[in-house]
């Protein structure tokens, strides 16, 4: 196999770092998940399906849609969020895997 510089171009890498290092807190990826598996939500929905303080999914929300993995679009007064990459659930997925492998 190739190295990875090898066969992505370097944007590309640099890129996919970038979100793999928000997607490296528990909360933001519990996050994308959820969002995943519906296809909008508001603040109040996650906050309370993932059993979460509001002012802090509040944070993890606002940092996901600044590095553009998430959308959101205002509806009256409220604001419903939705994931902008779904391909991110197939790299949850891979990971999930990795964790239940007993090589790590």
């Amino acid at each position: 196999m190739k190295p990875l510089l090898a066969r992505v171009e370097s944007k590309k890498v640099y890129k996919a770092a970038a979100i793999l290092k928000v997607l490296a807190h528990p909360k933001r990826l519990a996050i994308v998940d959820l969002l995943g598996k519906e296809d909008k939500m508001t603040v109040t929905e996650i906050y309370r399906t993932l059993d979460l303080p509001q002012a802090i999914a509040s944070q993890h929300l606002i940092t996901l849609k600044d590095r553009g993995i998430l959308s959101s679009l205002k509806v009256g007064t409220k604001i419903y969020y939705s994931l902008s990459i779904p391909k991110l659930l197939d790299v949850i997925d891979s990971l999930e895997e990795c964790c239940d492998s007993s090589e790590i």
